[in-house]
């Protein structure tokens, strides 16, 4: 026998909540997903683009919610840095993820900056490994390559991953500074 089908049930891809009313135009579109979450002008224009809606009418819609004062690109920067440094992420990783939802580069820095709380790499590498062993130490050799490899994978460097983890580095920090 066939199991019953519950995808009727799920809202489309895109859809802003179920049970939604399907937006006239672009402007109640982009109010919609802006009561969502927040959102930066890049994300909202590639967002009503996706949905159909013609370049003057998004135009008119992104200026609309401009006067309004619905999108604040540096403050949605402050508060997604805010949550990918306390995930765990470094603040170079949380500036290259920011620039790439659209904000500004300077925002970005700025953002991750004040996120960071004035706390040097290898402090936020150690909160990140804390947060990521729950006060346990690492069970062994394996574990702590491992563990090296998240630290280094969530931005940090490779000499802040392994003071972390108190093992010795004799390597290079080949990354980018943020």
């Amino acid at each position: 026998m066939r199991r019953p089908s519950f995808n009727r049930l799920k809202p489309r891809r895109g859809a802003p909540y179920p049970g939604a009313v399907p937006a006239a135009t672009a402007l109640e579109k982009a109010l919609q997903l802006l009561a969502i979450r927040a959102r930066t002008a890049l994300e909202l224009e590639r967002a009503l683009a996706r949905s159909g809606y013609a370049a003057p009418e998004r135009e008119s819609a992104m200026a609309r919610v401009r006067a309004l004062g619905y999108i604040n690109d540096p403050e949605t920067a402050r508060a997604r840095a805010r949550s990918r440094v306390g995930r765990g992420d470094a603040p170079r990783l949380a500036v290259k993820k920011l620039v790439a939802q659209g904000v500004e580069q300077g925002d970005a820095r700025a953002a991750a900056a004040e996120a960071a709380e004035g706390a040097s790499e290898e402090e936020l590498a150690s909160r990140a490994l804390e947060r990521r062993l729950k006060g346990r130490q690492p069970a062994d050799e394996r574990e702590q390559r491992r563990l090296f490899r998240a630290l280094v994978g969530k931005g940090h460097s490779p000499s802040a991953a392994a003071k972390a983890l108190g093992i010795a580095w004799e390597g290079t920090d080949d990354v980018e500074d943020w």
